[in-house]
């Protein structure tokens, strides 16, 4: 199984299962598992992966990879709300660590 964080493996994971590991500060308890069941329906119907997901919610504060994490979506925000950071974005880019965004419906 792959540990991911975010939308950085969409087509590349074609049938392979994924973990998926989510800071859990944001998250309200009725609706821990709706993120797990929409990525599992909605990648499945549309083809993009065969493989299945697990969401994982943790204390930052107490996992290493969610900071992480979050030191890259607060460096890759920073740069969509100022256009800052660009040299550095796009060496992540070049470099494969940052493949591809998926955005999820609002």
């Amino acid at each position: 199984m792959n540990t991911v964080k975010g939308g950085m493996l969409f087509g590349y994971l074609q049938s392979e299962d994924c973990i998926l590991q989510l800071d859990e500060r944001n998250e309200k308890t009725e609706s821990k598992y709706f993120l797990e069941n929409y990525l599992n329906t909605e990648l499945s119907m549309n083809g993009t992966t065969s493989g299945k997901f697990a969401v994982q919610y943790f204390d930052s504060a107490n996992n290493n990879i969610i900071q992480i994490a979050d030191v890259f979506a607060n460096l890759y925000y920073s740069h969509m709300k100022t256009g800052g950071y660009k040299e550095d974005i796009q060496k992540l880019k070049d470099a494969k660590i940052l493949k591809c965004l998926f955005k999820f419906p609002v």
